[in-house]
């Protein structure tokens, strides 16, 4: 997703007042979003302009309407985002596609003021996979790139800016997730300890990225498949192995014509 050009690095000013309303230093904001303390440093010198993905995750820590000016450097249309609401608590798994509003990119036309409880996700071009045999991995984190941006209630999302969104492809996890589904997931919840017995997001250098419930046994850590044909995969190796986040809910198309 391209940014727009600006003919001042005038994102220096809003980073240093997103600082103060968060009271939150140069390193603690570094370690909200999961970059280093020396990036931060050089958004706010204008040394170098934050990523897309960035300005999303800037835009779900500032209040509005501050954050409409972050959303709109990732490319957003705040005119056109609307306050979502929903009866599901953020424990609800399987949401439908009315309950999450895609955006594409378009034009400021006008921005309307927000009740500042809807969060950007943005939907990477990344693809975990549920098959019994890993594919060849399609890209990496490092070269991932936005589609678009998914918005969903403030309350499903703990740490909002770390909110992420993939594709899912493979059989593993039918019957609860079907391959075609877009997978919401926590990145700031990497800790082994917490993610026993739930859904998670693990990923190899190599291999790329697996779903599947996250399992801790004495000596081992299985991913295991929804799928009973499918073998527990054994990813107890950490330094091979890495986790990506927790999966907390996943949309998926209706079947039906046209779907």
């Amino acid at each position: 997703m391209a940014l727009r050009p600006h003919s001042s690095p005038d994102w220096s000013p809003r980073i240093l007042r997103l600082l103060r309303d968060l009271q939150l230093t140069q390193a603690g904001l570094a370690e909200r979003l999961g970059v280093s303390p020396a990036t931060v440093s050089r958004w706010i010198q204008g040394r170098i302009e934050p990523t897309a993905q960035t300005y999303v995750a800037l835009g779900n820590l500032a209040r509005s309407p501050e954050n409409i000016y972050f959303w709109e450097r990732a490319g957003m249309d705040p005119s056109g985002l609307p306050v979502a609401s929903s009866g599901k608590s953020a424990s609800s798994l399987r949401v439908n596609l009315r309950d999450i509003h895609l955006l594409a990119p378009a034009k400021i036309s006008q921005v309307l003021a927000m009740a500042g409880n809807a969060v950007a996700i943005p939907l990477l071009n990344v693809t975990a996979w549920g098959d019994r045999v890993a594919p060849h991995q399609n890209v990496s984190l490092s070269q991932a790139e936005i589609e678009s941006i998914l918005v969903a209630p403030l309350e499903w999302c703990a740490h909002p800016e770390q909110m992420v969104a993939m594709h899912l492809t493979g059989d593993s996890m039918d019957p609860v997730i079907p391959s075609g589904s877009i997978v919401f997931v926590d990145s700031a919840i990497t800790e082994r300890d917490r993610l026993h017995q739930k859904l998670a997001v693990v990923m190899h250098r190599d291999l790329g990225f697996k779903v599947a419930r996250f399992q801790r046994l004495q000596g081992a850590d299985l991913m295991v498949s929804a799928n009973r044909r499918c073998l527990p995969l054994d990813v107890s190796n950490a330094s091979k192995w890495k986790i990506f986040g927790e999966v907390l809910w996943w949309i998926v198309r209706d079947a039906g014509p046209g779907a």
